[in-house]
């Protein structure tokens, strides 16, 4: 996560736009024992159009998701991404 602050923070670029997802499960030192296979995705933008456009999906500001954060799986991911984004 500290290279991706570093990225965004020195090529600051107000046409950027990051989707972040992770590839695998956090590591049991992270996550404890016992931990979903969920990761995390974000969207980054300087853009509120950009933001605007997910909105309806109830994520909340900030790289950390809450634990009552929507879960979906990866295909449902890229079929609301696309449906967002997409023509």
């Amino acid at each position: 996560m500290n290279s991706l602050i570093s990225f965004v923070q020195a090529y600051h670029d107000n046409n950027l736009v990051l989707v972040v997802l992770g590839d695998h499960q956090p590591a049991t030192i992270v996550s404890g024992q016992g931990a979903s296979h969920d990761v995390p995705i974000t969207l980054i933008s300087h853009d509120p159009a950009v933001m605007s456009r997910i909105s309806p999906w109830g994520w909340q500001d900030g790289l950390r998701p809450r634990p009552d954060a929507p879960v979906w799986s990866m295909d449902d991911f890229r079929d609301r991404f696309l449906g967002a984004y997409g023509p």
